[in-house]
Order: C-alpha cells, then sequence, then structure tokens
C-alpha cells in the first residue's frame, strides 16, 4: 500500500482505518522548489469508511492530499498539462523511493527520493462530483 512508505503513515492509517487510497486520484498540482523538494496535490473521490470525527461536521466529497517528497535524487518529467486521473505508483529500491505518474502517452513523472510524506490532508466539496 503506498501509505507503507510515508513518515509518519501511522496516524494516517490510525484516521482512516487504513483504507485511504491514491488511486484513481485527480492529479491537480505538482511544484518542484527549495532546491530539491517536490510538493504534489491530489483530489481523491474515494472517500474511507472512517474519517475523522472533526470531519462530521463538514459537507464534502472528496478529499484533499498533498505531498512533500524531500531530497530529490533524480527527476523527470514530461508532458504539458495536469488535471488528469491516476493511480500513483510508490515503490522502494535501494533506501530510495521511486514516485511514479504516468497518463498514457500524455504526461510522465518519476521522482527518486530520500523521504515522503503528507503535508497536508483535508475534506472539500468539488461541485462537479455529485
Amino acid at each position: 500500500m503506498w501509505l507503507d512508505h510515508l513518515q509518519g503513515r501511522e496516524k494516517i492509517k490510525f484516521m482512516f482505518n487504513d483504507e485511504l487510497t491514491l488511486d484513481d486520484s485527480e492529479f491537480e498540482n505538482l511544484l518542484f522548489y527549495d532546491l530539491s523538494k517536490v510538493r504534489l496535490c491530489f483530489k481523491v473521490k474515494n472517500i474511507p469508511k472512517k474519517t475523522p470525527e472533526k470531519w462530521k461536521q463538514i459537507k464534502f466529497n472528496g478529499i484533499s492530499i498533498t505531498l512533500e517528497l524531500i531530497a530529490i535524487n533524480n527527476l523527470n518529467l514530461n508532458g504539458n498539462r495536469v488535471g488528469f486521473i491516476c493511480s500513483p505508483l510508490i515503490h522502494q529500491e535501494n533506501n530510495k523511493f521511486i514516485f511514479t505518474i504516468t497518463n498514457k502517452e500524455e504526461f510522465f513523472f518519476s521522482c527518486t527520493t530520500d523521504v515522503i510524506f503528507i503535508d497536508s490532508i483535508y475534506p472539500y466539496w468539488d461541485k462537479r462530483w455529485k
């Protein structure tokens, strides 16, 4: 599972009963900044059955997840747009994490990094989704 590769994953696994997924999420944006960091933002339609108690008072139909990749070792990017549905892949190789996003032949992102963590996660309402 993708959460297994994140720092601080225990709290997130507990908050969502280990059901939070990036499968079929909308890739919203990316930012390469601060010498060697990448920020990736996803909008997730698949809401886990268990959510934080404080979210119960909020009307939402999606979850916004922002990941930070720190200490970038290698970055490959080819494409001309974001805003597509994807299922990112994360795997570990030689004590490094490889994060990959593809959209057919139109977009390719691959990043080898030392650390991946969740920068933010919050509920939101997307009027496109019923």
